[in-house]
C-alpha cells in the first residue's frame, strides 16, 4: 500500500447542513479530522466569509465545483471569489446534455475550455473535469466519450478529477483508469456504492463494491495529491454520520496498510544548498511533497520545480507569497541574512520550518526565531546535518554514557588550506555576516557543544584575519577568488570559556597555510578519556595501566563480499524533521541549542572587532 494522501470532503455531501450553518459544519468536519474541503457553491455567503469559516476550522479549501455555464458567464468575478477563498483547483462538475460529445454545443465547449483554463492560471488555479457515468458511452470509433474529451483538450489545459464510483458504474476498472491518465489526476473522488436493479445506492466508504486498498494505492502512485470523499445521498445513514464513517475507514485503511502521512513543503532559496543537500534528500524520503518554490532568480525556482516538484507546484520570487501556500513545512535555504525574516514569516503563517545553518546572521535575529517558535507552537530546527554522521552518533553515545567523564577542554575544527567558495554570496559580508567562521566554523562548534551538552558560555575572546584574501595565483580548490569581492575574513579563531570552567578553542579558515586540515570535527578531553575525529574516530584512554587508542569500526558492511551502505546524514535529517512534524517525536537539533552557536559566533566577531573579551551574564 502506498503512503496516505490528505483527505478532503466534497461539501455537496453535507449540503443541507452547510446551508443551515456553514461555519458550524466546517467546524464539525475539522473536528472529525478532515484535512480539506471541496466546495459546491457559496451557500449565500461572501467569499471572505467562506474563507474565514474554512480557515477557522483548520481546513484547507482545495477546490470548487463550478459549472461550465457559470465560468463562461462571468469568468473573472467567479475566479476572483475562489482565489479569495484560497482554492487551487476549479472543477467543471459535469457538462449539460447540449455540451456533451456529439451534441450541438460540444465544439463550442471544446473551444471555450482553454479560455477558462487560461483564466484559472492567471488566478493561480488549475482547471479539472469531474466525470459521471454517462461519459462512458461509446463513441463511433469505439472509445469512451471521456477519452474523446481528454484527447481533444491537452492535459496542461484540462486536468482530471476522476469520480471512481461513476467510472466503475460506467464500465472501466477505476484503478486501471487512473493508470491510463497517470499524472493528470491531482484530485480523486472516492465514493462507494452498491448496485440495485434500477440503479445504485451510494454508501459510506467500505460498505459497497469498491476495492479501496488497491484504488488508494494506485491513486498515490499515479500522482494524486488529494482524496476527496463524496456521497451525494445517504439512504442508510445521516450526512455527517456517513462522512465520519468514510473518513474513519480511510484512516484505518492507512493504519492497516502502514500508510504514512504525506506532508507538503515549500522551499525558499533554490541555490547550491537546496540542490546539493535538501532537495535530493526530500526526494529520497518520499513522504514530503514539494509543491512551492521561491527564489529571487525565477529561473532557479522553475528549474527546481521541474526536477523535484509536483506537477502543479507553484513558483514565486517573493517568499511572503509562498508562506501563504497550503504547505505544512517551509525549508529556508537562503543566504544568512534572510534566514530570520523568512523563518519568522513562515511560522507566523502556521508552517513548521527547517532552516539551513547558521540559524541567523545575528544573535538578535536568532533569538526572535526561537521566540516566534514558542509563540506559534511551530517546529523550528536548523540544518546541522553533521550530527547524523556515523562517527558523530557513536561519539555522542560515548559522551552520554559518561565514558569520557567531565569534558573540560575541547577543540572545534573547521580548517581548510585553500578552499574558498567563490560562487553565490559566500564572500559578501552584508548577506552572510562573515566568512569561514559563520560558514563552516558553525558546524564544528555545534558538534562540540552538542557532545559536551554544555550551552552556558561565560566569555569569548576572538580574532579574525584577512591575510590571504588579496593574493593571486592562490591554488584555490575552486579557482582564484576575486579580492575585491572578498569582504569577509579568511580565517578566525575563538577562545571560549564556559560557566562550568570548561574551555573550547574554535578554529576556522577557508585559506590558511596549514597542513593540518580538518572540517566539521571535534576533539574532546575528559577526566576519564578523550576523543577526536582526526584519523577517523579515536577514543584514547588508559586501560589496565596502559595507554590505548580505540578506533570503532563504523562501516556499514561486516559481511564478506558486502560493503553495505551508510545512510546519508542529510537523509536522516529529513526523516527526523518529518517525524517531528507528523508524529511529534523529539528534534535532534533544538533551536535553543542553535541559538547559543549563533551567540558565540557573533561574540567572536565582536571581540575581534573591539579587541576586548565578551562576557555573558
Amino acid at each position: 500500500m502506498s503512503k496516505t494522501l490528505p483527505i478532503a470532503v466534497q461539501v455537496y455531501s453535507v449540503r443541507e447542513e452547510a446551508e443551515r450553518d456553514f461555519a458550524g459544519t466546517m467546524k464539525k468536519l475539522g473536528e472529525m479530522g478532515y484535512d480539506g474541503v471541496e466546495l459546491a457553491g457559496l451557500y449565500g455567503k461572501s467569499a471572505e466569509e467562506i474563507r474565514d469559516s474554512i480557515k477557522a476550522a483548520g481546513l484547507t479549501a482545495i477546490s470548487a465545483h463550478v459549472s461550465y455555464d457559470e465560468l463562461a458567464g462571468d469568468l473573472e468575478k467567479t475566479l476572483q471569489d475562489y482565489e479569495t477563498i484560497g482554492c487551487r483547483y476549479i472543477v467543471i462538475p459535469w457538462l449539460g446534455e447540449d455540451r456533451r460529445f456529439g451534441a450541438a454545443l460540444y465544439e463550442e465547449t471544446i473551444k471555450g475550455i482553454p479560455v477558462i483554463s487560461e483564466g484559472c492560471k492567471k488566478h493561480g488555479m488549475t482547471l479539472l473535469y469531474h466525470n459521471h457515468d454517462f461519459e462512458f458511452a461509446k463513441t463511433p470509433d469505439g472509445t469512451y466519450a471521456l477519452d474523446q474529451l481528454y484527447a481533444e483538450v491537452p492535459a496542461d489545459v484540462l486536468g482530471a478529477e476522476p469520480d471512481t464510483c461513476w467510472i466503475k458504474v460506467g464500465g472501466p476498472d477505476p484503478s486501471e483508469w487512473l493508470k491510463k491518465y497517470s499524472g493528470r489526476c491531482p484530485l480523486v473522488h472516492v465514493k462507494d456504492f452498491r448496485r440495485r436493479e434500477d440503479g445504485v445506492d451510494l454508501l459510506a466508504l467500505g460498505e459497497g463494491e469498491q476495492d479501496f486498498p488497491t484504488l488508494v494505492k494506485t491513486a498515490k502512485e499515479c500522482g494524486a495529491q488529494w482524496l476527496v470523499i463524496e456521497q451525494d445521498d445517504h439512504p442508510y445513514g445521516t450526512p455527517m454520520g456517513d462522512m465520519k464513517k468514510s473518513l474513519d475507514y480511510l484512516r484505518e485503511l492507512g493504519k492497516e496498510s502502514d500508510m504514512t502521512k504525506i506532508i507538503k513543503a515549500g522551499v525558499v532559496g533554490c541555490g547550491g544548498i537546496a540542490n546539493g543537500k535538501h532537495l535530493p534528500a526530500i526526494k529520497r524520503n518520499g513522504k514530503i511533497e514539494l509543491v512551492a518554490f521561491c527564489d529571487l532568480i525565477k529561473e532557479r525556482a522553475e528549474k527546481a520545480k521541474e526536477e523535484y516538484g509536483t506537477p502543479d507546484a507553484r513558483v514565486y520570487t517573493d517568499y511572503t507569497e509562498l508562506v501563504k501556500e497550503d504547505v505544512d513545512v517551509v525549508y529556508v535555504l537562503t543566504p544568512n541574512n534572510a534566514h530570520a525574516p523568512v523563518s519568522i514569516a513562515a511560522m507566523k503563517a502556521g508552517k513548521h520550518v527547517m532552516c539551513e545553518k547558521p540559524m541567523a546572521k545575528t544573535y538578535a535575529e536568532a533569538k526572535e526565531m526561537v521566540e516566534t517558535a514558542k509563540e506559534t507552537g511551530k517546529i523550528l530546527t536548523i540544518g546541522y546535518q553533521n550530527r547524523y554522521r556515523a562517527d558523530s552518533q557513536y561519539l555522542k553515545s560515548v559522551c552520554e554514557a559518561d565514558e569520557l567523564g567531565d569534558i573540560y577542554y575541547a577543540k572545534a575544527h573547521a580548517i581548510r588550506r585553500r578552499a574558498v567558495p567563490t560562487w553565490g554570496v559566500f564572500l559578501d559580508e552584508e548577506k552572510q555576516g562573515g566568512g569561514p567562521l559563520i560558514d563552516i566554523g558553525t558546524h564544528a562548534l555545534d558538534l562540540t557543544l552538542w557532545m559536551m551538552n554544555n550551552y552556558e558560555p561565560a566569555s569569548v575572546t576572538g580574532s579574525t584575519y584577512r591575510k590571504l584574501a588579496d593574493q593571486t595565483q592562490t591554488g584555490n580548490a575552486w579557482g582564484d577568488w576575486d579580492p575585491e569581492k572578498f569582504t569577509v575574513e579568511d580565517s578566525a579563531f575563538g577562545f571560549i570559556k564556559m560557566k562550568n570552567g570548561a574551555t573550547i578553542v574554535l578554529e576556522a579558515s577557508w585559506a590558511l597555510n596549514s597542513l593540518e586540515v580538518d572540517e566539521a570535527k571535534t576533539s574532546l578531553c575528559g577526566t576519564k578519556a578523550g576523543a577526536d575525529m582526526k584519523d577517523g574516530l579515536r577514543i584514547n584512554r588508559v586501560h589496565h595501566g596502559r595507554q590505548c587508542v580505540e578506533k570503532p569500526d563504523l562501516g556499514a558492511g561486516g559481511v564478506a563480499f558486502y560493503d553495505g551502505e551508510e545512510e546519508r546524514p542529510q537523509d536522516i535529517e529529513a526523516e527526523i524533521f518529518y517525524n517531528a512534524v507528523t508524529k511529534g517525536t523529539p528534534l535532534t537539533v533544538k533551536p535553543e541549542q542553535a541559538l547559543v552557536v549563533t551567540q558565540l559566533l557573533e561574540a567572536i566577531y565582536e571581540s575581534a572587532k573591539t579587541g576586548k573579551t565578551i562576557y555573558f551574564d
